[in-house]
């Protein structure tokens, strides 16, 4: 059995962990599924590191690499906010999309091919991993946000917070407030991506700025997010009640993650994407 089957086994084992935790509620399977989480996470690390040994380069030079990468980051974003913060539905959603992210990537052609001149350069490790850092937590802030629409309706007023045995955790119907923390944590990363982008374009092409489709569509991603960031500012301005605007909040989450995807993947399958210089993502 492949590295990559292996671990995409892990994955779904360690999603319905999580989900006996949110049943069971004990010390002992908090501990057990986030085992489960980790070990997962380091075997999408062996195989990002062994597919860089493999290629002789930072595997980030195609569809399939990228997304491997990308289903590293995912989780281990979502590690470190466990960490943060006492969750418990949430670690099964986000091994859930990490597990969705990689088996994608097992669809895509994995040969491994020379690079193109342009993308030997230093500026392509900064510029991915930041990227796909941002990524990763707008992915965990678009789990949250839904966790939160579907409880809502249901949750009763109280606390922000309450303690257990676990110690302090946060409600799932507090989640609006922590997909704002989430976004406010991948958003530098995204800035940071688009700056290095920038000046990595520079040096590879020429101009920092060309509204190549991929950059136009990486700008609107940027965009999004810093609207969902200010936002909360307008609301209240326009006589929208903190209720309301949690919800419109989330639900733009979701219209921002779907932009995420897009621009990350679904631009790659647009006949416009054939004058793209960012087209050896899809190969």
């Amino acid at each position: 059995m492949s590295l990559i089957n292996i671990t995409l086994i892990v994955y779904v084992i360690a999603s319905v962990s999580y989900i006996v935790r949110e049943i069971w509620g004990s010390k002992a399977t908090r501990w057990t599924s986030l085992g489960l989480l980790i070990l997962a996470f380091c075997l999408n690390l062996a195989m990002v590191a062994k597919r860089s040994i493999e290629a002789g380069h930072p595997p980030f030079s195609n569809l399939y690499e990228s997304l491997i990468f990308y289903a590293c980051c995912t989780a281990f974003v979502y590690i470190i906010f466990e960490f943060v913060y006492n969750f418990r539905v949430v670690g099964a959603l986000a091994s859930v999309l990490t597990m969705l992210i990689l088996l994608y990537a097992t669809l895509q052609d994995d040969t491994i091919r020379p690079i193109m001149p342009a993308l030997k350069s230093n500026w392509m490790l900064v510029h991915v991993v930041t990227y796909m850092l941002g990524y990763a937590a707008f992915g965990i802030s678009f789990v949250t946000s839904i966790i939160f629409l579907v409880v809502k309706p249901f949750a009763r007023k109280g606390k922000e917070n309450k303690e257990n045995e676990e110690g302090k955790e946060i409600l799932p119907r507090n989640f609006d407030k922590l997909s704002y923390k989430i976004v406010a944590f991948g958003f530098p990363f995204l800035t940071l991506g688009m700056v290095t982008g920038a000046v990595w374009a520079k040096k590879a092409w020429g101009d920092y700025w060309s509204w190549d489709p991929k950059e136009t569509w990486s700008l609107i991603t940027w965009l999004a997010y810093l609207v969902y960031l200010h936002t909360p500012l307008v609301l209240p301005k326009m006589n929208i009640n903190k209720s309301k605007a949690s919800v419109i909040l989330s639900f733009w989450l979701l219209f921002a993650f779907g932009i995420v995807n897009f621009t990350f993947v679904g631009l790659n399958y647009l006949p416009s994407a054939a004058d793209s210089e960012h087209i050896y993502g899809s190969k």
